[in-house]
């Protein structure tokens, strides 16, 4: 058996190389990848954190996503799953007495009906367009608006004195 010691400076060795991959190890969507993204989209993992743990790149991840269905499914699937869960615990809780989950469902599932502030939507229509005592008109038509401001409103005029001024 020769060793690198007997081998002589001149003689050359050839061994056969095979040549090596280059780039990175290409990503498959199997079973086992569909399960794990499904159990870590439950678990509410966003995409940086569902590549991070299957070992590629988050464009990847999007990548597979809009390419393939089923790999947008187990994230649905997955988050889907998560919410039914904890609606369900939310809903046990609050039949069971745990008045602050009561309250948080009530507020949520309906508003309309349980909620502390009770939003007005108030419609701006061209103010800029008004005069001032056509503004001051539209102040005076709301009440909660003209409540508050009543001691800073001028009196209105009547047309024959607002006529007699100019």
């Amino acid at each position: 058996m020769e060793t690198i010691e007997d081998i002589s400076p001149t003689e050359i060795i050839e061994s056969e190389r095979k040549p090596q991959k280059t780039g990175r190890k290409r990503f498959e969507i199997t079973p086992s990848v569909l399960e794990q993204v499904e159990k870590y989209s439950g678990l509410g993992f966003n995409m940086s954190q569902i590549a991070t743990v299957l070992g590629v790149d988050e464009r990847t991840v999007y990548a597979k996503k809009a390419a393939f269905s089923q790999f947008d499914q187990a994230i649905k699937k997955g988050r889907l799953s998560a919410i039914g869960q904890v609606s369900n615990a939310l809903f046990d809780s609050a039949m069971n007495g745990n008045i602050t989950a009561q309250i948080f469902y009530l507020k949520n599932r309906a508003p309309e009906m349980y909620q502390d502030v009770i939003q007005q939507k108030h419609s701006i229509e061209s103010i800029g367009k008004l005069s001032d005592t056509q503004l001051l008109d539209e102040i005076r038509k709301d009440e909660s608006i003209s409540s508050q401001v009543s001691g800073l409103l001028p009196l209105p005029q009547s047309h024959s004195e607002s006529q007699d001024q100019t």
